[in-house]
């Protein structure tokens, strides 16, 4: 456990967390100073169509964050017919679609965000307020599914 030190795709460089694969400071390059990209990897389908069954983030920062890119590589699509959604909620067990809004997972394996994948009320960035959460949910089952998702988020 450790912290690497990488090269990223702007020019700049960042320090990255191991344990938590969160980007902890950048420094250069073109993109926002603030910039932090969180990593949920192998994220499963669940029967329950609660908010936030499938991944409840709560902002782990003392500031508001915006989440500017939502991620979810689906590896494995889901047996049903469910649709994803994604997006800030008060609290981890509400359901919200301000960043993706209802994707279906059970159509292709692909890697689906929030500027191509939006859907109807998807954003491209969205506030988390402090103690606020990101939350994946769906409408159905999303049994059989299996994704990794990536969250990046800036501060002010």
């Amino acid at each position: 456990m450790g912290t690497n030190f990488i090269q990223t795709d702007s020019g700049g460089m960042a320090f990255i967390d191991d344990a938590t694969s969160t980007r902890k400071l950048r420094v250069g390059g073109s993109l926002h100073a603030n910039l932090s990209t969180r990593k949920f990897p192998g994220v499963v389908g669940v029967a329950a169509t609660t908010g936030g069954a499938i991944l409840a983030w709560q902002n782990p920062e003392n500031t508001p964050i915006y989440v500017c890119m939502a991620e979810l590589d689906i590896t494995t699509k889901s047996t049903g017919a469910a649709a994803l959604s994604v997006g800030s909620a008060a609290n981890g067990t509400t359901s919200s679609a301000n960043l993706i809004d209802s994707y279906a997972a059970g159509g292709t394996e692909k890697l689906v965000n929030n500027y191509d994948d939006k859907g109807t009320n998807g954003k491209a960035i969205q506030k988390v307020p402090v103690g606020g959460w990101v939350t994946i949910s769906a409408a159905a089952s999303t049994v059989g599914l299996v994704m990794d998702v990536y969250l990046t988020y800036h501060t002010q």
